[in-house]
């Protein structure tokens, strides 16, 4: 197996794992839930107020969670079809935030924030690119910052267009504990996947440019 393919087979087993836990912290919570349901008809036929809240939260509860597990499920199938084609055009601002709803998880075990940023009202942003390598780019970016970020932080992604014309990804860092700038490039450079990040985007045939005066940085293409 050559570097390139087990990097590439790497990457789509974190995915894969990181979406199985996902799905499976929902199914627990829709089973705790409907446990609750179950003992609290069997106490009473819900004609008492107390138990009927109990009731409607509990419904309430295991709907949005069946929305949840429906739509990481659902981002996740398209994810899955990336590799089919070599070479196509993606909307960015949709694949940020399909990006941010399937990797939410990696920042949340570190108890730092992940949203995706938006851009410009009716600004269409798109890239004919490698569908699997461009994922990658994100992934290593994410987790390059969350190697250099501390907890209690937060990390939002934005596509824009550098200088209003380059289709672009800004990772911009935000919070209170936030290290200062000098030490968080040197930990984000140290970073194995910022070594990674930098082979992908050579191959993108883009550019990284970070911002030194602040906790931010860009993928151009």
């Amino acid at each position: 197996m050559n570097p390139e393919t087990e990097k590439t087979l790497t990457f789509f087993g974190k995915m894969t794992a990181n979406l199985t836990h996902e799905v499976k912290n929902v199914l627990a919570i829709i089973q705790e839930s409907a446990g609750l349901m179950e003992d609290i008809t069997a106490i009473c036929p819900l004609t008492e107020k107390k138990y009927q809240e109990k009731f409607n939260r509990s419904m309430a509860t295991i709907k949005q969670q069946l929305h949840r597990g429906i739509d990481l499920t659902t981002q996740f199938n398209r994810f899955a079809h990336t590799p089919d084609r070599a070479s196509a055009e993606l909307n960015l601002v949709d694949t940020v935030g399909q990006f941010c709803l399937l990797t939410e998880r990696f920042a949340r075990l570190k108890h730092i924030g992940l949203t995706a940023g938006e851009p410009p009202a009716n600004e269409r942003i798109r890239l004919t690119t490698n569908p699997v390598q461009f994922y990658m780019a994100l992934f290593f970016s994410l987790e390059s910052c969350l190697t250099a970020l501390p907890a209690d932080t937060e990390i939002r992604i934005t596509p824009q267009k550098k200088g209003g014309k380059s289709p672009a990804i800004e990772y911009a860092c935000t919070g209170d504990h936030l290290p200062p700038a000098e030490e968080f490039f040197q930990q984000l450079q140290a970073a194995d996947a910022w070594s990674e990040l930098r082979e992908m985007i050579g191959q993108l045939q883009g550019e990284v440019e970070c911002d030194t005066n602040d906790l931010r940085f860009w993928l151009i293409f």
